[in-house]
């Protein structure tokens, strides 16, 4: 008889559940009891009791029956942990394993080759089973070098830590200032430890090694809570991964911190005024789309509106925001986000990462019911999301009367206010200045409110333009940057672009009538932070170019 009739038969579950269980088994390849004990229909003590019914394999309590000592040995440490398997006692050649898959054939026979005695299977939660393999071999090393690595990354104030499996181990890099700094290779051995720790934290599936996952654990350090967000992936060495550490306190910068100019500023107050139509935040992957949307929402928080999100994975909280994470694999999908939603009475809603065109249509059209819509979108430009809008088939209609402003965002690394020098422009940096007309900027006296260096350079002018660049100190790990501060476009959807939008006109007619409407694009906007001191002309092409 089949586990789940013997869950029904002894009433701890309905055919009903059973049913919902046996479909989502069929995209997650997971065990049926591990599904129902994930969905809190059964316990793991309730499941093993009926394992030992079904297989005749008995239960051992293991608070009550303690192991020998010198039997648990006869296994090594990273078989026990692998297979989650603990030997208990051996007699006559035979040796009694508790094992939380009785059922693992590859396990038995690698214990039996081991130890030449024949595996006697027993029965034990896994918890359970977990916690006294820990008790008999100590805290594994693979935990406390993954320790070590989110503590060195964080003490480094890196943004990311990849982990990356090579034929010798997995190699630890950090990303500081844009660039990646090999720090240490993980032993072989570890590698396996190591990522399925990692994957324990994430809330991933620590028995899937096939498929790329993604997942998001949180650590406090020194005051400071981080979000961590994880992306596994299959190699032939086996799987690597990235873990990128977002601090909660960055969900909370104002949009003038993230670098918006007055007259930005004033244009995306202008598109949320009405409270209604859809905003479009477009960049490509890394660009900083989900920060500037979280700081938007953050500027629209008042007691009286009813703010909601929906993202394919929260990567950090917003107080005062209904955040709602979408699950494609549990068949929760954005249109059903989208759906339910509008029954909680929502005056603005963010859509995260809209991935297609049915996405796109729902949210177009819950603009159209007098709702402010912010999504973020992948693309290049403001001008080519509305070409790609386009592609995805959307009616040129809906984009039209829906579209209310397209917010073009990147980030660049600050230059590091430590060591920072000011030196002559290249030729090629005055040429890039004299095109886009800011040579004399400093008597154009623009304000951007970002705390430049202007001062520092007019101080230190000489007979050539002069720029800002870092030096390199200990500070900045020698690189000259330390920090972020991001570049941006926004584009007003005037009547205008409307009728190019209904003509489906090519992207050349785009950008002839914006740049007759003195429309300011990114590369503008950072060339300017460029002359201010704040970046480099480098990182500013280095960024749009993406």
């Amino acid at each position: 008889m089949r586990i789940g009739e013997l869950l029904i038969m002894n009433g701890l579950i309905s055919e009903e559940q059973l049913e919902k269980a046996l479909q989502k088994q069929k995209y997650t390849f997971k065990k049926i009891g591990e599904i129902l004990i994930e969905e809190h229909l059964i316990t793991e003590r309730q499941l093993v009791e009926v394992l030992e019914f079904q297989l005749g394999i008995p239960v051992i309590d293991l608070h009550e029956k303690s192991p020998d000592k010198a039997t648990v040995h006869l296994i090594h440490e990273s078989a026990a942990r692998k297979h989650c398997v603990l030997p208990i006692e051996q007699k006559d050649g035979k040796l009694r394993v508790v094992m939380a898959d009785p059922l693992n054939k590859e396990a038995i026979k690698e214990i039996q080759s081991a130890t030449g005695m024949t595996v006697l299977p027993c029965l034990a939660p896994r918890s359970e089973l977990e916690s006294a393999i820990i008790s008999q071999y100590g805290v594994l090393d693979s935990v406390k070098e993954l320790s070590e690595i989110i503590d060195y990354g964080i003490q480094q104030n890196a943004s990311a830590v990849h982990l990356d499996a090579q034929s010798d181990g997995l190699v630890v890099r950090y990303k500081i200032n844009h660039k990646l700094e090999k720090q240490k290779t993980i032993p072989k051995q570890l590698q396996e430890a190591v990522i399925g720790r990692l994957k324990t934290l994430s809330n991933m599936n620590t028995t899937e090694r096939k498929l790329p996952q993604t997942g998001i654990f949180h650590k406090k350090a020194q005051n400071v809570e981080y979000h961590i967000r994880v992306s596994t992936v299959p190699t032939i060495d086996g799987e690597s991964a990235v873990l990128h550490f977002v601090q909660q306190s960055a969900a909370n910068l104002s949009l003038t911190e993230l670098g918006l100019t007055d007259s930005n500023l004033s244009k995306l107050k202008q598109a949320t005024e009405p409270m209604k139509g859809l905003i479009l935040i477009a960049g490509p992957a890394g660009s900083g789309k989900t920060t500037q949307a979280y700081s938007l929402l953050q500027e629209l928080k008042q007691d009286e509106r009813k703010i909601v999100s929906l993202e394919n994975l929260v990567k950090r909280r917003i107080d005062g925001v209904m955040q709602v994470e979408i699950n494609e694999a549990h068949g929760f999908s954005y249109a059903d986000g989208l759906r339910s939603v509008m029954n909680h009475d929502p005056n603005v809603i963010m859509v995260n990462d809209i991935p297609d065109r049915n996405t796109a249509e729902a949210a177009i059209r819950t603009s159209l019911s007098g709702r402010l819509v912010i999504g973020s979108i992948h693309g290049t430009d403001a001008i080519h999301t509305i070409k790609r809008l386009l592609d995805m088939g959307i009616e040129p209609y809906l984009i039209a009367s829906s579209l209310s402003s397209i917010v073009g965002h990147r980030i660049v690394p600050r230059i590091c206010e430590r060591c920072a020098q000011s030196t002559p422009a290249t030729d090629s940096e005055i040429k890039l200045f004299e095109a886009y007309n800011l040579l004399d900027y400093d008597s154009q006296k623009e304000k951007t409110r970002l705390g430049n260096f202007r001062t520092f350079v007019a101080a230190n002018k000489g007979s050539k333009l002069p720029v800002v660049r870092g030096e390199g100190c200990k500070i900045c790990h020698n690189s000259g940057y330390k920090g972020y501060i991001g570049i941006q476009e926004v584009l007003i959807i005037d009547d205008g672009l409307r009728e190019l939008i209904l003509k489906k006109s090519p992207v050349e007619e785009f950008k002839q009538y914006v740049i007759l409407q003195s429309f300011k694009t990114m590369i503008y906007d950072g060339l300017v932070k460029a002359r201010e001191g704040i970046t480099t002309v480098d990182q500013v092409l280095k960024a749009v170019n993406q």
